[in-house]
């Protein structure tokens, strides 16, 4: 297995009202590889932030589908957005990831 870097695993914060709600239970909600394993997940959060001190207690992914578009312009072609993968993430008591959603 090739080790891979943080930026690598980790794209970016999917943000939502959703995932705002879920932040406000100390949740959040990341956009990640699709070949990233939950260890993956956990070990390239906690190394993203270090500087935070964060520890990751949980892990929970989910394989969103693509959905179909259509193009009129091309005679009614049929196509389909892509698929990603998005990780849930839990952490311990009274910790929190500071600037993610902004001055919210």
């Amino acid at each position: 297995m090739t080790t891979r870097y943080a930026s690598e695993i980790v794209i970016g914060p999917v943000i939502t009202e959703r995932t705002y709600q879920l932040y406000t239970q100390g949740r959040y909600t990341f956009k990640v590889a699709p070949s990233a394993s939950k260890t993956d997940i956990k070990k390239a959060l906690e190394e993203q932030y270090i500087s935070q001190g964060i520890r990751v207690k949980d892990v929970n992914t989910v394989t969103m589908r693509g959905k179909s578009r259509r193009n009129l312009r091309s005679r009614g072609m049929v196509g389909h957005t892509a698929g990603w993968k998005k990780a849930i993430v839990t952490l311990g008591e009274g910790q929190k990831i500071e600037g993610l959603f902004g001055s919210v």
